[in-house]
């Protein structure tokens, strides 16, 4: 997944880099962004599931999301834990 930033919806856009990689053997990895309760969350897909589905076997994955000080987006680290609870 890879982004671009603009001030205006019609651009000029400018290149920010990858937010992240396909996730083992998916073709894709579907993703949105959300915020809830204060923090922002990456909701994608990876291939965890039985391996009897090829490249179509979807797990859905949420990790934390994190933004830089001037609003870009730091790359997004794929975990097998995902978001913990609160303690």
């Amino acid at each position: 997944i890879l982004y671009s930033m603009s001030r205006s919806i019609k651009g000029p856009w400018q290149f920010k880099g990858i937010l992240n990689k396909l996730a083992g053997n998916c073709n894709t990895n579907h993703q949105s962004i959300i915020d809830f309760k204060g923090k922002s969350y990456f909701i994608y897909h990876n291939d965890g599931m039985n391996a009897q589905g090829g490249s179509f076997r979807r797990s859905v994955c949420i990790d934390y999301l994190y933004y830089n000080k001037d609003g870009t987006i730091k790359r997004i680290i794929m975990t097998t834990e995902g978001v913990q609870p609160a303690k």
